[in-house]
């Protein structure tokens, strides 16, 4: 995992039920909701590595 602290925003569109969902875990675990993001794309692109290698 990249440990550079610069982050830089990404704007994307999420179906309000995931997004709900989403907020009620983050309220629930006090987990903020970009953490949550950032474990999902980083366990998407560990799980897709393979393809992203030339």
């Amino acid at each position: 995992m990249d440990m550079n602290p610069r982050l830089t925003s990404v704007v994307f569109r999420l179906n309000r039920e995931k997004l709900d969902a989403l907020k009620e875990l983050s309220r629930s675990t006090r987990i903020r909701q970009s953490e949550y993001l950032r474990e999902a794309i980083s366990d998407l692109l560990t799980k897709y590595e393979e393809r992203l290698v030339d």
